[in-house]
């Protein structure tokens, strides 16, 4: 079973659909957003399965992955 990753905010705009299917079991955080050229320092939060990890996390198939951007404003 792969692995879904839902893009929030701006880093939605990188990708033509609103979430990916990725057979990425057993890869980090980090590695899957080299894979997808996204830079982790704009990745602010990493939500699997609804509980904030660290970007060193290994995924397990069957995960749900969201990335939120930092945001920022004044």
């Amino acid at each position: 079973m792969p692995v879904r990753v839902i893009p929030v905010g701006f880093l939605r705009d990188r990708f033509s659909q609103g979430e990916l299917v990725l057979d990425a079991a057993g890869q980090t955080v980090t590695e899957i957003l080299t894979h997808l050229a996204v830079p982790p320092d704009l990745v602010g939060v990493v939500l699997v399965n609804g509980r904030q990890v660290s970007k060193d996390t290994a995924l397990q198939d069957g995960d749900e992955v969201k990335l939120v951007p930092f945001v920022g404003g004044g």
